[in-house]
């Protein structure tokens, strides 16, 4: 049986002498890999007609990590301009999200991800977690070699605790940014002990989920095999057991 095949939502990166450029994190490949799949990386799409076609073409979506979305797409005036993203990666994300969505396809939101999920439906973000929740805990790197640990809760009766098989799991945590306003559709999955949300996902989709983590950055971690092996069986067209 051939392997499914996932597309993955690369990043983007401007230059000003050799042109601009496909970038992606070679994790995200063998974490796809390793579970079973046949990773892919997506072209940028600018129309949601063309997401719907590259969303046609494959059997699950990865939306990958990177930097935030503008803010004025859920209602907010920018804060911190200097870590935006790229427009045309933002776009394609969010095309991509919804396009994913009406076609039923499996698709895993991952840091940047989770929150394009969000928005594109409706919800908000925390645009900056040290001003906007005070005293909690410490969510981003101090520097590229270190990153903050912590527990996450997880919700009983959602598809993740049914994935995962746990209700508490110590994850990374790379984010300045998160799920604020959860969209119309969408139930938590998981928190943080400070409230920050740590995991959405869509009831009424066969795999439509989003974590605030990196799975791709702790792959032998038994979560992160639970996770991603259900993500790469539902692409497969498997149910989803508990």
């Amino acid at each position: 049986m051939p392997r499914p095949l996932i597309g993955i939502g690369p990043n983007y990166r401007l230059k000003q002498r050799r042109g601009d450029s496909y970038v992606l994190d070679a994790n995200y490949m063998k974490l796809i890999g390793g579970a079973g799949g046949l990773p892919v990386i997506l072209p940028l799409v600018s129309t949601l007609e063309e997401a719907r076609e590259v969303v046609g073409r494959v059997d699950g979506i990865v939306l990958s990590g990177g930097s935030d979305l503008e803010s004025s797409r859920y209602g907010q005036e920018t804060r911190h301009p200097d870590r935006l993203g790229a427009p045309a990666r933002n776009v394609s994300d969010l095309f991509l999200a919804r396009a994913a969505q009406e076609r039923g396809i499996p698709t895993l939101g991952i840091c940047l991800g989770i929150q394009v999920m969000n928005v594109e439906f409706g919800g908000s973000l925390l645009q900056h977690l040290d001003e906007d929740r005070p005293g909690g805990m410490k969510h981003e790197e101090e520097t590229d070699d270190e990153a903050p640990e912590h527990a996450v809760t997880v919700e009983p009766g959602t598809t993740l605790a049914k994935v995962l098989g746990q209700v508490r799991l110590v994850v990374n945590s790379y984010h300045h940014q998160s799920v604020d306003r959860i969209a119309p559709g969408f139930r938590i999955a998981a928190t943080s002990e400070d409230g920050v949300v740590e995991a959405i996902e869509r009831p009424d989709h066969p795999f439509y989920l989003g974590v605030q983590w990196h799975p791709e950055r702790m792959p032998d971690a038994p979560a992160t095999r639970r996770l991603v092996g259900a993500f790469v069986d539902a692409a497969r067209g498997a149910s989803i057991r508990s």
